[in-house]
């Protein structure tokens, strides 16, 4: 639920109200882990669909988008979509975040959320750079030759 902005108390009142039992203690996790899985195979999915729609040929015509949570430069959240141009399908996104929750600022956790360092305009340029980064990776991977 706090991956839509909710608590567990707000798992308690939503199960209460499907007349489901009471969420167990790893009941954000769980959901985490089920939409990361099905977003990871919806976007392989658009892309499949995206390349059969340009008759096979993997130089498709995309549109990089960004957003942030909050209006203006102050966001400490924001997220680049990369959408397909022929289906309109997301195809890849990057999630980038200047919170972080460590006691310690200078020497961060292992789980903590904080990816981005900068001013909130800066997220989408880096949100695209990531993304550009992975898609060449890809493309390496699967062709064995450097881009």
């Amino acid at each position: 639920m706090r991956c839509i902005g909710k608590g567990a108390e707000s798992a308690v009142m939503f199960c209460g109200i499907m007349n489901l039992p009471p969420p167990p203690t790893k009941f954000n996790n769980n959901l985490l882990q089920a939409a990361r899985e099905t977003c990871e195979e919806s976007m392989a999915e658009a892309v499949h669909e995206a390349v059969e729609e340009n008759e096979g040929g993997r130089d498709i015509a995309v549109a990089v988008d960004g957003s942030w949570q909050k209006r203006g430069f102050s966001s400490k959240n924001g997220v680049v979509t990369v959408t397909s141009v022929d289906t309109g399908k997301v195809i890849d996104v990057e999630i980038l975040s200047k919170h972080c929750i460590c006691p310690n600022k200078t020497k961060h956790l292992q789980n903590c959320k904080r990816n981005f360092v900068g001013y909130s305009g800066k997220m989408e340029v880096t949100g695209r750079l990531t993304i550009l980064n992975h898609c060449c990776a890809a493309v390496e991977a699967l062709s064995g030759e450097p881009i």
